[in-house]
């Protein structure tokens, strides 16, 4: 048995040492590859970054939802309540971005500006959907316009307010859309004037994805532990019997007045002299909480 011990013990050591070994090692290695970086690289719980800064321009964007694997480059500028979406990119390098309010970039689309084959920056106004894998390229897009899936509106294009475009169109370099109108086509073309109450419905469904974007806000901006907590919510009540006893959830703590289901407070149903001197002998000592728990007992 002593020769047992003593093998295990020096097991242990060994371990032990090749584990402080193998950390120092590693440390060394890091040390030595950061110095030969060119570009510092730094490791992130999310791998995607959503504010770039581009040659000290750097984005705004505040009261915004920017989802986490979006990105905003350079000089871009997001009004409140505005949002972009899951896989967007916005991308002010060479000429800023403007975004008005309650405008939506969605989904896989790419806003950007141009500077050599024309000097153009990006204006996007108010309540205004870029669908969802569409490119706004080097234009001027009006208020209150609603630009369908897959569409492209080009260098120096410009589209007027109140403006419907039908999913897949293209909007060549230099166009002018009027106001009031729906487009399709390649290249576009003018369908018919908008009804009053199409042109309502784009700022419904503006409002609509703003409704959206606070929800998905709010779920992007969890901790790992709310996430964690979410889950075994979600599989607690996957699981439990509809008429078994149901959990609050709220993560509030409600008693009633005589305690929980009214036997009093857990922990603290007997005042004692050991657990609560003070509440002890205001009650009158032992003689009190014998009055007490007959009076209940009544």
């Amino acid at each position: 048995l002593t020769l047992f011990f003593c093998l295990m013990s020096l097991g242990t050591r060994i371990v032990e040492r090749a584990s402080a070994l193998s950390r120092s090692l590693g440390a060394t290695l890091d040390s030595i590859g950061s110095s030969l970086e060119v570009t510092r690289y730094t490791e992130r719980l999310v791998p995607s970054t959503r504010f770039v800064t581009f040659n000290g321009q750097t984005p705004s964007a505040p009261l915004t939802f920017i989802s986490p694997s979006s990105s905003l480059i350079g000089s871009v500028t997001v009004s409140p309540g505005s949002s972009v979406w899951y896989g967007a990119v916005v991308r002010g390098d060479v000429n800023p971005v403007s975004i008005g309010s309650n405008a939506h970039v969605m989904d896989n689309a790419v806003v950007h500006v141009a500077k050599i084959q024309g000097d153009f920056p990006t204006e996007i106004g108010e309540n205004v959907i870029v669908g969802e894998g569409s490119l706004v390229h080097a234009a001027t897009v009006g208020s209150n316009v609603l630009i369908g899936p897959k569409c492209q509106v080009l260098d120096g294009a410009k589209v007027g307010d109140n403006t419907i475009l039908l999913a897949g169109t293209v909007c060549s370099p230099g166009t002018t859309l009027s106001p009031n109108k729906m487009y399709g086509g390649v290249p576009c073309k003018e369908v018919r004037d908008l009804t009053d109450e199409e042109v309502k419905s784009i700022a419904v469904k503006c409002d609509e994805v703003s409704a959206m974007a606070s929800i998905h806000s709010e779920e992007c901006g969890k901790s790992a532990q709310e996430v964690a907590q979410d889950e075994a919510i979600r599989t607690d009540k996957l699981f439990r019997d509809p008429e078994y006893f149901q959990p609050d959830y709220s993560g509030e703590t409600k008693e009633e007045e005589d305690g929980v289901l009214g036997g009093g407070t857990p922990g603290r149903i007997f005042d004692n002299e050991l657990n609560s001197p003070e509440g002890f002998e205001d009650a009158g000592g032992w003689e009190g909480n014998k009055k007490v728990d007959g009076e209940k007992a009544k």
